[in-house]
């Protein structure tokens, strides 16, 4: 079992603005989900640190939070712009859904 969860907010409206998306990767059909577990594993959770953020952001720049939950939950918080191809590639994949 795989759940996803994005948390995304941006600085103007800060959290009255914010969405949240949550995907059950088991519901997804199979390509997507194969698709979905591999963007996961590109990542390496263990080695993904809690935050990737840019060093001067700006107040329209969009913060996001990702929770994975794989029976242990790992979280991290970014801005897209400092983000691995692969996270960006999920944010994609999880906004179209």
């Amino acid at each position: 079992v795989m759940r996803l969860s994005l948390h995304c907010f941006y600085g103007f409206p800060g959290p009255a603005g914010a969405q949240t998306r949550d995907v059950d990767v088991d519901s997804l059909t199979a390509r997507e989900g194969t698709r979905v577990r591999g963007l996961v594993q590109a990542l390496d959770l263990a080695q993904l640190p809690p935050t990737l953020l840019k060093a001067r952001p700006q107040s329209w720049d969009f913060t996001y939070t990702l929770t994975i939950d794989d029976g242990t939950p790992h979280q991290v918080r970014f801005h897209l712009d400092a983000a691995p191809p692969a996270l960006r590639e999920l944010v994609e994949f999880i906004e179209r859904t």
